[in-house]
């Protein structure tokens, strides 16, 4: 019986070890599917808006029906029993764009978070459970502000993207080729010296 009495506490000692580390890796998988799921919905957004001059989708289902998402994922870390995610709406956006959805409107204005009366342009997905994350995802600590928005993919490649058109060319040339008439014989341009070399035309060679 003392045997048997020692082998519970014990066994009660490494559970109490075990478990809390066990649910702390279901919960970080949990955390890592969900920003996969979320993604999924901000990159389908995002090609929507690409492909409808920045307009957003109006419901998910012509996400689906425009063969841009698979299928309605469920938030695995939601505190309800339907596991919807929280859609974000654009407030202050009366009209959209694409399919399924009358007039026109664009991705960018307006303010983002949840619309009370469910209609808006979708533009985003967020968890709605409230509790502390161990990630800390994108500066956030709490589900609930992690945010899945598809325009945000389209800033993904960084400030000063596409920097430099306009300028001037190697060689001092200007954008758009040389002056009309051609570069005359004699220009340091034409040698590739540096543009602020002195230059002084030259005339018809009196040799014959």
């Amino acid at each position: 019986m003392a045997a048997l009495l020692v082998a519970m506490s014990v066994m009660a000692v490494v559970l109490s070890v075990a478990l809390p580390a066990w649910s702390h890796l279901i919960r970080r998988e949990r955390e890592e599917e969900l920003i996969f799921r979320g993604n999924q919905y901000a990159r389908a957004i995002n090609l929507y808006q690409r492909k409808y001059a920045n307009a957003s989708p109006a419901n998910l289902d012509v996400l689906i029906k425009e063969r841009l998402l698979r299928k309605k994922f469920k938030d695995p870390l939601s505190p309800n029993e339907d596991g919807e995610f929280q859609m974000l709406y654009l407030q202050n956006q009366s009209t959209m764009g694409g399919p399924g959805a009358r007039g026109t409107g664009s991705a960018t204005g307006g303010s983002i978070g949840p619309s009370p009366s469910g209609r808006g342009a979708i533009i985003g997905v967020v968890s709605k459970n409230t509790g502390q994350s161990i990630r800390v995802y994108k500066g956030k600590t709490r589900y609930n502000e992690w945010q899945f928005i598809g325009m945000e993919l389209n800033t993904q490649a960084g400030p000063g993207a596409g920097a430099g058109r306009g300028g001037p060319q190697r060689g001092g040339l200007p954008r758009g080729g040389p002056p009309p008439g051609g570069l005359q014989r004699g220009d340091p341009r034409r040698s590739g010296l540096p543009p602020n070399t002195p230059f002084t035309p030259s005339g018809p060679s009196d040799s014959r």
